[in-house]
């Protein structure tokens, strides 16, 4: 019987959410965000010195071209001795070297490699153009690189240790393959999904229990035969599927669109193509993957979250200001990596942690003997304090109950 009436109030407390106007509004706008977020690299026009040059959507189809034809090759000594030919033909001394006749003829199309080299490296364009091609140079200044930004990270010989068993574990030469599409989900797309679903969870949820302290319905409800921890459950419930319903909207809509306008191919690209500076042996796909499951779970603990808040405080509104500027700061305020804890806490906690940076951040947590990749980690670390605040929340609830009357 307990469980057909938890039922029948989780049924009526999500129509009741589903009846707001306010949370369609915010789903709307979302969707909007969406939207512009992953098509603004298409829309304008490039202009030099205020003359048109072309329109960005034009420059990215040709784009696409050359990459597509480079699909495939493998990252050797024999691409890398093209590129450095291609780009050779450059007149030395062009200010504007990409307006050329010269470099749209010939080193346009392995200018994708030409930036994978800066980004393995560290070089700078000038020092890639003087560059000798060289196969194994590339992959030692790759390890080089990442050498010094582990030391930057201030991780420790375990961690360095960990990472360069990881790194000799990715198949070299590379292969590049086109990922384009799922490469933009990956790095680019991630945070913008992120705060968009911790958004539109702090507006549909944050009056969930504190509007019917407001207009004083909670009486009804909980001196019903179906009142009491039913209704908390049913509620908690409630918000989590809409919390987990949102964002998989969001996170479809993102990754339909992407991969329509930029190609589905490419997710068994290594990740390191798109995201140079991580050693896991990940793919673009499994990264995707990782990613979207994340903000899956980081909107329904924010939506845990949101929902105790708001019956703590008994104001929608308050709750909303709360979470809405606990979002900003988290987009504003920035911890040094020198003080590495209190770094690694802030960047981790829920509004900053979908972006690609964080949750494939390099420093680890040490347990039980282990170190676990913060994306390892840290979901199930959001899993344990959501049903913590859920433990509390039914305290509050059910004291409420008591001297609330």
């Amino acid at each position: 019987m307990r469980n057909h009436n938890l039922g029948t109030l989780y049924c009526y407390e999500m129509k009741k959410i589903m009846k707001r106007k306010l949370v369609w509004a915010t789903m709307f706008v979302c969707l909007v965000g969406v939207i512009v977020a992953v098509c603004s690299g298409l829309m304008g026009n490039y202009y030099v010195d205020g003359e048109f040059r072309d329109t960005h959507y034009h420059m990215y189809q040709v784009d696409r071209q050359y990459m597509e034809a480079l699909s495939g090759r493998v990252v050797d000594q024999q691409l890398l001795t093209q590129m450095e030919e291609a780009y050779a033909m450059i007149p030395p001394g062009a200010e504007r070297y990409t307006l050329t006749e010269e470099y749209q003829t010939y080193a346009r199309p392995y200018s994708e490699i030409f930036n994978l080299v800066r980004t393995w490296t560290g070089m700078k364009m000038e020092e890639v153009k003087a560059w000798e091609a060289d196969e194994q140079a590339l992959y030692r200044m790759r390890q080089e690189n990442l050498e010094k930004e582990w030391q930057d990270a201030m991780l420790t010989e375990k961690e360095k240790a960990f990472w360069r068993e990881k790194e000799a574990q990715i198949d070299k030469p590379v292969t590049y393959l086109y990922y384009d599409g799922l490469g933009r989900c990956a790095v680019h797309f991630v945070p913008t999904i992120g705060v968009l679903t911790l958004l539109f969870v702090a507006v549909s949820l944050s009056g969930i229990f504190a509007e019917e302290h407001t207009r004083r319905t909670d009486q009804l409800i909980l001196t019903g035969a179906k009142g009491k921890s039913t209704a908390y459950y049913a509620k908690i419930l409630a918000g989590i599927s809409f919390a987990a319903l949102g964002t998989l909207v969001m996170e479809t809509l993102t990754v339909i669109l992407a991969l329509s306008l930029y190609g589905a191919g490419g997710s068994e690209a290594a990740f390191q193509l798109a995201y140079a500076g991580y050693s896991y042996p990940l793919t673009v796909g499994q990264a995707c993957l990782i990613e979207y499951g994340i903000i899956l779970v980081t909107a329904v603990t924010g939506g845990v979250f949101v929902m105790v808040l708001s019956e703590v405080m008994h104001n929608s509104l308050a709750t909303l200001a709360v979470c809405s500027g606990w979002i900003i700061a988290g987009m504003m305020i920035h911890i040094p990596e020198q003080s590495r804890m209190l770094c690694q806490i802030w960047n981790w906690q829920p509004s900053n942690f979908p972006a690609v940076q964080n949750i494939f951040d390099e420093r680890m947590i040490p347990l039980f003997g282990r170190c676990l990749v913060s994306w390892q980690i840290v979901p199930v670390l959001y899993l344990f304090f959501a049903l913590l605040a859920v433990a509390w929340g039914i305290r509050v609830y059910r004291r409420y109950q008591v001297s609330g009357r």
